[in-house]
């Protein structure tokens, strides 16, 4: 019997729902392999130094895993600098551990190879770009255009507002533009998907079963509520604003669709308004130039982290460029 532990951060419910479920429906394909789920363990009273009442118990159901499965960079860091004393402190030198960068049953595969004792580079090694093994570089091409297949799908008919554009353009845009900033597919794969949710009648779950729960939550996370029913040009700065919070929250990888996605825009803004002038925002909810100006400036200092890359430059100079801020 192989015991498999899940470290799930509270900070990401929805992806846990989807992780759980696809773990849960790969392990009943395979024989003798028990899953233990450990949730919320952000939480503080979990990170204490000395242990809460019922805490050993749990510290002790964590020593039962000959391997864990933690859900992102974030948790993973949060478990390496426990202090002493703590119910996780220490945990990760004896216990083998995988990142999920993939989907459920491919990490489960993983896991179960480390828990056998079969060696797995860790950590953000596992990221390592694929492309350079002939033996996964046409697999990788494969889902690739599986992927665009979808979206083109999921977009047939739309266009770009007031235009004649397919818009299937943006999409496939803003996943170029990925591919300048990452090699990891799924972050790729989530870009071509981004407006998937909010535009299209596929959904989470659609995207869940075709492509895995990881693509499920970076589009999950990236797709704007719009608060359908409502007026959107009194929804359009409440919508923006939250995309703004939620940027804060984001990790680094995440955030790599939301400058790709609006740098994407920006092109399109630009072209859109030396051709019009000031007619060109008429065509959106928001009239009011000022106000994307506010948006774009605002989410591009967000994503400062990425200053000293190409994506960001542009995005910046379009900025100044089209809003002179």
């Amino acid at each position: 019997m192989i015991t498999i532990g899940v470290v799930l951060s509270n900070a990401y419910a929805d992806y846990s729902a989807h992780l759980i479920r696809g773990l849960c429906s790969r392990a009943k394909e395979k024989e003798n392999i028990n899953l233990i789920f450990f949730p919320g363990v952000l939480q503080s009273d979990l990170c204490s130094i000395q242990p809460q009442e019922g805490e050993t118990e749990y510290a002790d159901t964590v020593q039962m895993a000959d391997v864990l499965i933690i859900s992102d960079q974030k948790i993973l860091h949060m478990l390496l600098e426990q202090p002493e004393g703590s119910v996780f402190s220490n945990i990760l030198e004896h216990i083998p551990y995988i990142l999920l960068k993939d989907d459920a049953g491919h990490v489960l595969d993983q896991a179960i190879a480390l828990a056998q004792g079969k060696s797995f580079q860790l950590e953000d090694d596992m990221a390592e770009d694929v492309f350079s093994e002939a033996a996964n570089k046409a697999k990788r091409r494969d889902n690739f255009e599986r992927a665009l297949e979808f979206a083109m799908r999921a977009h047939k008919g739309q266009v770009r507002k007031g235009s004649s554009i397919p818009y299937i353009v943006h999409p496939i845009e803003t996943a170029l533009i990925a591919m300048t900033l990452t090699r990891d597919q799924d972050i790729i794969i989530a870009s071509l998907f981004h407006d998937v949710v909010e535009d299209t009648s596929y959904s989470i779950k659609d995207i869940e079963d075709a492509f895995g729960a990881h693509v499920a939550h970076l589009v999950q996370i990236e797709s704007e509520n719009k608060r359908k029913g409502q007026d959107a040009v009194q929804t359009w700065k409440i919508r923006k604003q939250e995309f703004i919070d939620g940027l804060d929250e984001k990790s680094k990888d995440e955030k790599i669709i939301a400058l790709a996605d609006k740098l994407s825009n920006m092109r399109a803004t630009r072209q859109g308004y030396l051709k019009n002038d000031e007619k060109f925002w008429e065509r959106f909810h928001q009239k009011d130039k000022n106000m994307h100006a506010w948006y774009y400036r605002t989410v591009a200092d967000k994503l400062r982290e990425f200053e000293d890359t190409d994506a960001w430059k542009e995005l910046d100079h379009l900025i100044r460029d089209v809003f002179g801020v």
